[in-house]
């Protein structure tokens, strides 16, 4: 990301010249990439009547403008005059603000067209408002951009210019270089990420660009929010590095300015571990776009295959981390190395520089005293995996760049929720928000919507209509209450500069500043302009003098007529029709409109032709009113009003849908039944959703090919409930999910949670979703305290909905375009099972402590249920659960949550509720996974690409570059020595293990070199270990000199604790030490070595046993799958780790089978990799391809 000033300048001098008539300009709109722009150039001598689509891109975002230039072009096809002039853009406008580009652009366009080629081939005339851009003398403003020299700099953010170092010469990489970048991806590989070079290492290029990724099941992210963030389990994340020109270590990027680093960053995700060199070079191109996100097709099912075009892919989350890594990653790098404390204090202070330049960065040298708040500690740390929430950059030691970035953006991915994705500032309470947003400032909130960083409005109406729909109809129900003096909507729109009608709920008659008005039913127009109305001719006239108002083409309208009823009643006020409208053109007196939306005032639903036939055949006088009050300026009251209107203006969702897939071009911001205003406020509506919402089921009357039945997740569907809607919920952070999770660890019961519903009105939901079920505002009062009230009985929760008796249900609160006709909601939520612990459990449940509480489904009521659910046409409870079962496709019945029959919760009427264990995440906790659950798992996880890997290897690990190494490879004859005896402390005796009962295998016919030279690294340091620390503490033996085939080994462990059990068997049974087979495959280290236990025999799991040992044999070790190992472990860490899952008591002691009598009986290699086989498949590990190999290739020469 560039500088937030440089950017924010940018964002508003563009947004400026947008809002400016520009001559020969129209359309300008956000371009594909990054803060790129397009428009229509119009011109008569032009090939096109319609103009051509010119495309802007900004070459330096941060330095904008003084160091910006802009790269403008066009797809159209242009005569060539036109194609130079466009191309010549890059060296014209150095230091141009956008205005004065455009002017400049479109000055020389057009002396082009007209032949006047002295005027196109003079040099771009600066305008008056760039011209204070090269203003040397003109005074420093601490709330423009930091300037580009400042000499005073205490940190050296690399503000100041200097010259570019980092391009070379092409040739031959220096062999230092090369080395450092094997060095710092092997401490990626050690940090437990993978790396990966992609161009740049075999000669020197423009760029260099290297890869680190994680799968994202190893993020620790729950299946609810991977599902709102669009990962799959089986997707990598990857951040791409590119260098300009060859790598740069952490020591060279911290004495360049930060300016010109010559780094780039990008975050995507992945179907691979790393990308290919295409797809990676098309990530940094200037046309790099969200296309690929934003894709109008449907969401694809999680069996359908990936299209070679995605398996780099954006995600919407990454944009923002793209430019916060772009922008602030490197000087708040600088200022951590510096200065020491968080990443979070490093943002504060760069955030501080920026502001006041020098004042906030006083102290240099001597460093700061950091608070308590600044020291490192992260928020629920011990929540987040283990190496996510490691510390290169403060480890000590040579640091490795690519390690310290990897870190940081993926522990900043897991916790992103709580920070802005604008300014990246920490969002203090935000720990309901399972999605990230913005904080406060309304210009965050101007850039998130108004530019398009949030998510796909059209993606989400495509892939989610019916969510979208409930969406709009919670707003609109809060503004309702909100307009009526109820406080519903607890947070309004700001900063978006929505242009709302001149339209009051009331105005004060009596003060002499009021302006002129006329009252309407149901509102009040403002400074209202007399015009006669011909509806055929869609023209208006005004009446009076027309040069007192300023009607321009393109200004949005308010008409206001009367609705002419049959009423009988001749004394009943006539009900106003406002028609939405956009002036085309202007003559004098005369208008020409467009109508885009009409509705009455208030809100009915009437036919739309009644609401132009209202008065005489073809005119009809009205009132004109203008859509210019900025909505900001209103207060609470009146803002509710006008985002009533504006939503009463937007077509329906299933509207929308229909023009959305009707063209692949379309765009419902482009679509001409959209208002800006009313399009703004959609945005924001879907953007400010923090929660997780999908549908599950289809409404009652769809069918078999409706929309909804593709749409929907009828295997998750609660039954009991009928005649409500449902659709799984989900709020808070990560970081809540896990605080939920080790709540649920303190609760030693048969069932560690309990279900229970939560009512409110209507007008609650909107603020119910983004800012979670809390308590801190008080509706229906706290007479059993303080606390999130819930009941176990259905009906008791449908009192406080507002809705109770269907009935009584009023039209007041239903958004009239809504296909569901939301009459109420009622949310099904997950608590801790302590109710001894709550505020309350007599009653009801009173929860005073919101991380126990977690929603997982909202049901909603449509009112044309009414009828459908008292004739009883919805189908039985029993009837849906068989449909579920069947449309979910198990072989066996779909499993079911088992409630506490202490704490039971009932549906309507107090009828049992059927709610499967998908439903509940906790319920699955530590259960086997079924086989159709194996087959798709097996399914979603992709093999690696062996060939890049080794590649990758080969280049880390670089073999030929080994000091004191020969060329040929490391042979096992040039062990040295078994080192000599020493004092036993344990009843181990090293050297007295009997071989010839051991299975002895001959080298293997695919051993390579860099195989055989990493074993031969392996087993050096080994030895030396070996040799150097007393037996009884390293706790491993293994004879160097027995070791015949460098991909066999034989090791023993030894020296248990005398507590454990297993130590105690042993003893029992006159056993010293487990012997184990290590044998290392094809792929070694790319692939993990296969390590079983050879004797003695271990008592199975299911018969009580443990320490990680399979029924076979085989180690039970993520760490031994695909799935976990890296190529950066050691073979003695991985010693250790086996020696601690034997050791491990938890969930319970290994235990000899038989430990007095067939304790010597050894284990088959086949029956261990059968074993190893499906502990894998069973806890989703990915099995080495190469596994089968290492037990056929391999013969047995033992005598």
């Amino acid at each position: 990301m560039a500088p937030p000033k440089g950017r924010a300048r940018f964002q508003e001098d563009l947004k400026a010249a947008a809002e400016k008539d520009i001559a020969n300009v129209s359309g300008m709109n956000k371009g594909d990439a990054e803060n790129e722009f397009v428009f229509i150039f119009g011109h008569p001598l032009l090939p096109t009547p319609s103009g051509i689509e010119i495309r802007i891109q900004p070459q330096d975002i941060g330095g904008y403008p003084n160091e910006n230039s802009f790269l403008a072009y066009t797809n159209s096809d242009v005569p060539a005059n036109i194609g130079r002039e466009l191309e010549e853009s890059m060296y014209k406008t150095t230091g141009m603000k956008v205005e004065g580009m455009l002017s400049d652009l479109i000055r020389r366009l057009r002396a082009t067209l007209e032949g006047n080629e002295a005027e196109a081939k003079t040099d771009s005339v600066i305008s008056d408002a760039d011209a204070s851009d090269f203003d040397e003398d003109e005074p420093y403003d601490s709330n423009e951009d930091v300037p580009f020299t400042y000499d005073d700099d205490p940190f050296d953010l690399g503000v100041h210019y200097v010259e570019n170092s980092t391009a070379q010469a092409k040739g031959i990489i220096s062999p230092y270089i090369l080395e450092r970048a094997r060095r710092d991806l092997h401490s990626v590989l050690r940090g437990g990420f993978r790396a990966g070079k992609i161009n740049g290492f075999e000669f020197t290029t423009d760029h260099s660009i290297v890869s680190t990724s994680v799968r994202v099941s190893k993020l620790g992210l729950s299946e609810e929010t991977r599902e709102a963030w669009k990962l799959a389990s089986s997707d990598y994340i990857v951040l791409l590095i590119q260098y300009e020109g060859c790598y740069s270590s952490f020591e060279d990027i911290i004495q360049r300015a930060t300016g010109l680093s010559g780094i780039k960053f990008r975050l995507r995700k992945c179907s691979r571990r790393k990308p290919s060199l295409q797809q990676a070079l098309a990530a940094f191109s200037p046309d790099s776009s969200r296309k690929s996100s934003s894709l109008k097709i449907p969401t694809a099912q999680p069996d359908d295959p990936v299209p070679k075009n995605l398996e780099l892919s954006h995600f919407w989350i990454g944009e923002s981390i793209d430019n916060l890594m772009n922008g602030e990653f490197i000087p708040m790098m600088k200022l951590r190395h510096r200065l020491g404390g968080s990443w979070d204090s490093a943002k504060e202070r760069y955030s501080k520089f920026l502001k006041s330049a020098a004042s906030a960065m006083s102290n240099s040298e001597d460093g700061v005293v950091l608070t308590e708040e600044e020291k490192e500690v992260p928020s629920n740390g011990a929540q987040i995996p283990t190496f996510l929430t490691a510390d290169h950059l403060v480890s000590g030691g040579e640091i490795s760049f690519p390690l310290v970035a990897t870190q940081f953006v993926m522990h900043y991915l897991v916790r992103c929720s709580n920070y802005c994705m604008i300014c990246h500032q920490k969002v203090e309470g935000n720990f309901e928000s399972l999605k990230p947003y913005v904080c406060g400032d309304p210009l965050c909130l101007f850039q998130y919507m108004s530019l398009g960083l949030g998510p796909s409005i059209d993606h989400e109406i495509i892939n989610q209509p019916y969510v979208v729909d409930l969406l709009i109809s919670f707003c609109y129900a809060s503004v309702c209450g909100s307009r009526f003096g109820k406080a519903s909507l607890r947070e309004f729109p700001r900063g978006l500069n929505l242009q709302v009608p001149k339209i009051r709920t009331k105005i004060e008659p009596d003060s002499p500043l009021s302006p002129r008005s006329i009252a309407i039913m149901g509102g009040v127009l403002i400074e209202p302009i007399c015009v006669d109305i011909d509806w055929d001719a869609s023209t208006a006239t005004i009446v009076g003098d027309y040069n007192e108002h300023d009607l321009r083409e393109g200004r949005w309208i308010i008409l206001s007529t009367n609705l002419v009823t049959l009423s009988e009643d001749s004394n009943s006020e006539a009900q106003s029709v406002l028609h939405h409208a956009r002036i085309e053109w202007k003559y004098n007196s005369l208008l020409q409109f467009r109508v885009v939306s009409r509705h009455t005032m208030p809100m009915t639903e009437v036919d739309d032709e009644a609401l132009i036939s209202s008065g005489s055949e073809c005119n009809i006088r009205g009132q004109l009113v203008l859509c210019d009050q900025d909505l900001d300026e209103l207060d609470n009251e009146e803002k509710a009003f006008s985002m009533e209107i504006l939503l009463c203006t937007l077509p329906s969702v299933m509207d929308m849908r229909s023009h959305l897939m009707s063209n692949p071009f379309a765009q419902l911001a482009k679509w001409d039944r959209m208002t800006p205003a009313a399009m703004g406020l959609l945005r924001w509506i879907v953007a400010s959703n923090r929660s997780y919402i999908v549908q599950v089921d289809e409404r009652p009357d769809a069918n078999e090919n409706s929309l909804e039945s593709k749409l929907g997740r009828q295997h998750e569907r609660i039954s009991g409930v009928d005649g409500w809607m449902q659709f799984r919920f989900a709020q808070g952070s990560p970081e809540k999910e896990a605080l939920f999770n080790e709540a649920l660890e303190l609760v030693n019961k048969p069932q560690r949670s309990l279900v229970a519903w939560h009512g409110s009105p209507l007008e609650n939901w909107h603020s119910i979703i983004r800012q979670g079920l809390n308590y801190t505002v008080t509706a229906n009062g706290r007479s059993f305290g303080d606390g999130v009230y819930f009941s176990r009985d259905f009906d008791y929760s449908l009192g406080y909905t507002g809705g109770g008796i269907l009935r009584n249900w009023s039209n007041a609160h239903v958004w009239p375009q809504s296909a569901l006709k939301v009459g109420a909601a009622i949310s099904l939520n997950e608590l801790v099972n302590l109710p001894e612990n709550f505020q309350n459990s007599a009653s009801f449940f009173v929860v005073q402590h919101c991380h126990w509480i977690q929603c997982r489904y909202l049901f909603i009521k449509p009112r044309h249920q009414e009828e459908e659910v008292s004739g009883g046409t919805r189908p039985t409870s029993d009837a849906v659960s068989r449909k579920a079962k069947k449309d979910k496709g198990h072989e066996s019945e779909v499993a079911e949550f088992i409630q506490d029959l202490k704490w039971v919760t009932t549906g309507p009427s107090r009828s049992a509720l059927y709610i499967p264990e998908i439903a509940i995440p906790s319920a699955q906790y530590g259960r086997k996974t079924s086989t159709a659950s194996l087959n798709k798992a097996a399914r979603e996880h992709h093999l690696d690409s062996s060939d890049d890997d080794e590649d990758d290897i080969r280049f880390i690990f670089n073999p030929k570059a080994d000091d004191n190494q020969a060329s040929k490879p490391y042979h096992v004859g040039d062990l040295p020595p078994t080192p000599t005896q020493q004092e036993p402390q344990t009843d181990f005796r090293p050297g007295t293990l009997d071989f010839s009962s051991l299975p002895q295998l001959a080298p293997p016919s695919y051993a390579t070199e860099i195989a055989q030279r990493t074993l031969g690294k392996e087993i050096k340091k080994l030895q030396q270990t070996q040799s150097t620390t007393p037996l009884h503490e390293l706790g491993w033996y293994i004879y160097f000199e027995r070791m015949n085939n460098m991909f066999q080994w034989i090791v023993e462990l030894h020296s248990f604790d005398p507590s454990l059990p297993l130590a105690q068997d042993m003893k029992a049974a006159g056993v010293t030490s487990i012997i184990l087979e290590i044998r290392f495959l094809r792929h070694f280290p790319i692939s993990p070595p296969f390590i079983r236990v050879v004797r003695p025999r271990f008592l199975p799991f299911m018969n009580g046993g443990g320490g990680h040992v399979t029924v076979g044999g085989a180690m039970c070790m993520e760490l031994l799958t695909n799935t976990g190992w890296s190529p950066a472990n050691s073979i003695e860490n991985v010693l250790f780790q086996v020696r601690m899952a034997i050791s491990s008591t938890d969930p319970q002691p290994a235990r000899l089978e038989k430990a007095y009598k067939n304790s010597t009986q050894q284990y088959g290699v086949t029956e261990a990799v059968q074993a190893y086989t499906r502990a894998a498949n069973a806890h989703g590990w990915e099995v080495p391809m190469d596994l089968h190999e290492a037990t056929t290739q391999m013969p047995d020469v033992s005598d």
